[in-house]
């Protein structure tokens, strides 16, 4: 049985119970011919799941542009897929599809891929950072553009990273959230459109529980379950027909409280106790799974989705995990949610069981 899922550029993963890493799409997937293990998958399946080729068990996953991030049952990163930058500017530390192990990080706890930029917790909540520093996106001083892993320092301890587009933001283990990297959308949500590179404390007055991070847009769901977002809103991924963006946090409506949130490149999810789905913010692609590629500017149920566990965002798809198996919608250029279509405008099974 799946027990996580995370959405990248074009590809998704799923971890299993047992360690195992299935994937679908393009690289970061885990692209090798499949083993032996059967698994029970929709009779149809245009592009089956990839078993990733792992010597280790996995106890977490984390899908980036063309990369992906594991941590290991003996709490190390490991690395694979393609990235034309390397990890810390070493090419040959990226193998396509069997993972690699990645120095300088001891007992991970979290991890966060991103397009060139990454990052990982360990037991400590310490945060390492590594990748392109553009904009202090690693958030820590470093003579190199292309930095290999380092911890940020005088930092409360933290539980979970999010990662944009040249941007971070954590939360800490109190409940606060701290951001730094690019910000020409306020997309920190400090106030202002002025890029940090060093973590600032957000100023709001909710303490949150989780985080999610779209290209330049962010969503937090605090501990009384409610959703804001900051960012970018030019198609509406803030919940909100106007601003054109917000560098301070707004509440978004939702017709129920929000359990998790997910961002994509311009549109935002949000999974209610209820088990279902709501999505709003740009569709050109069908990502927002309401069977047509109109904006919204508002959240919206996504029709179809019912008894919703967990749900992933990616560039240009979503997926969710629900009772009866795994649903993808939005793009499908590279099989990431394994239809025929390059293009699924509703949410549909592509991973399911009795």
């Amino acid at each position: 049985m799946i027990g996580s899922i995370s959405c990248g550029r074009d590809h998704t993963l799923a971890l299993l119970g047992d360690g195992k890493v299935l994937g679908w799409g393009g690289d970061g997937s885990g692209r090798i011919p499949a083993s032996g293990t059967e698994y029970c998958t929709t009779s149809k399946a245009s592009a089956p799941p990839v078993e990733v080729n792992l010597t280790q068990r996995l106890v977490a996953v984390s899908a980036g542009y063309g990369i992906s991030l594991g941590i290991t049952a003996q709490a190390q990163v490991v690395v694979w897929g393609a990235t034309a930058a390397g990890i810390g500017g070493r090419l040959d530390s990226v193998a396509l599809a069997r993972p690699q192990a990645i120095a300088g990080i001891v007992n991970a706890s979290a991890i966060a891929g991103g397009e060139f930029l990454f990052g990982a917790i360990d037991t400590a909540g310490t945060i390492f950072t590594w990748g392109l520093n553009a904009d202090g996106a690693l958030g820590r001083p470093t003579t190199q553009f292309n930095a290999g892993p380092g911890p940020i320092e005088a930092l409360p301890a933290a539980s979970a990273l999010a990662l944009g587009k040249g941007f971070v933001v954590a939360l800490t283990l109190g409940g606060d959230l701290y951001a730094w990297g690019s910000n020409a959308a306020g997309q920190l949500g400090l106030g202002h459109l002025l890029s940090a590179g060093k973590p600032q404390r957000l100023r709001a007055p909710a303490e949150f529980r989780s985080v999610a991070a779209g290209a330049t847009h962010a969503l937090a769901v605090t501990t009384d379950d409610e959703v804001i977002a900051w960012g970018s809103n030019h198609h509406g991924q803030l919940g909100h027909q106007s601003p054109a963006y917000s560098s301070v946090p707004l509440p978004v409506e939702l017709p129920e409280r929000a359990r998790s949130v997910a961002a994509g490149m311009h549109f935002s999810l949000a999974l209610g106790y209820s088990g279902r789905v709501y999505a709003w913010g740009w569709n050109r692609h069908g990502q927002l799974g309401l069977n047509n590629t109109e904006d919204r500017h508002f959240a919206t149920r996504v029709p179809g989705l019912e008894q919703v566990t967990s749900i992933a965002a990616g560039e240009l798809h979503g997926v969710a995990l629900t009772a009866s198996g795994l649903f993808g919608w939005g793009s499908n250029v590279s099989g990431q949610i394994g239809t025929a279509e390059r293009e699924q405008l509703h949410p549909r099974p592509f991973l399911s069981w009795s």
